[in-house]
């Protein structure tokens, strides 16, 4: 009895995006300089409030932007101001957001409705943030804590106009595929 001969079709990995607001604060550099010294992703992207956390999808560009310029067309530009400490799960420390943090939180929302709803993690609630930091050993994180006080006390002010989809082409490689224009 012959046996078959087995192939197998190696199948490219699924692209991972995230939908991301890059803010463009006056006093910036202080946030710049925490992060290069104490979080791993700030060689891959600036400072950043995540809104759709990084996802691995079959949806195009296309589609993803389509369903969430549809969302976006629910809101005018408005200021967000970062201001005050913001942690979670002892490994995270950045800055919350003092104004705007409603808007942010309903523009997540209603952007895991439809084609992202698969994706978000009902686990996790959703508080609108800049990460500075990330305590990649338990002992260094109140240190972290302490040492983040100096640019947390710093109000950040700017105005959100635009999001962006960025995809990650592998080893913590992000591009920016779309911006996409909130209605002024």
């Amino acid at each position: 009895m012959a046996r078959k001969k087995l192939t197998y079709i190696l199948r490219p990995t699924l692209p991972r995006r995230a939908i991301v607001w890059f803010p463009q604060f006056v006093n910036q550099k202080s946030i710049d300089r925490f992060r290069g010294l104490h979080d791993p992703q700030a060689q891959a992207l600036p400072p950043h409030l995540t809104l759709v956390f990084p996802f691995h999808s079959r949806l195009t560009l296309d589609q993803i932007a389509a369903h969430a310029q549809k969302v976006l067309r629910a809101w005018p530009c408005f200021p967000v101001v970062m201001h005050g400490f913001w942690s979670a799960q002892n490994e995270f420390i950045g800055i919350g957001t003092q104004v705007g943090t409603d808007a942010l939180v309903e523009m997540h929302d209603r952007l895991y409705r439809g084609p992202l709803e698969e994706f978000l993690r009902p686990e996790f609630d959703y508080t609108p943030h800049i990460t500075l930091a990330q305590a990649t050993q338990t002992d260094r994180y109140e240190a972290l804590c302490t040492a983040a006080a100096v640019v947390t006390r710093e109000s950040f002010r700017d105005v959100l106009r635009t999001v962006t989809i960025i995809r990650d082409n592998g080893d913590n490689d992000w591009v920016r595929e779309r911006d996409l224009h909130l209605m002024w």
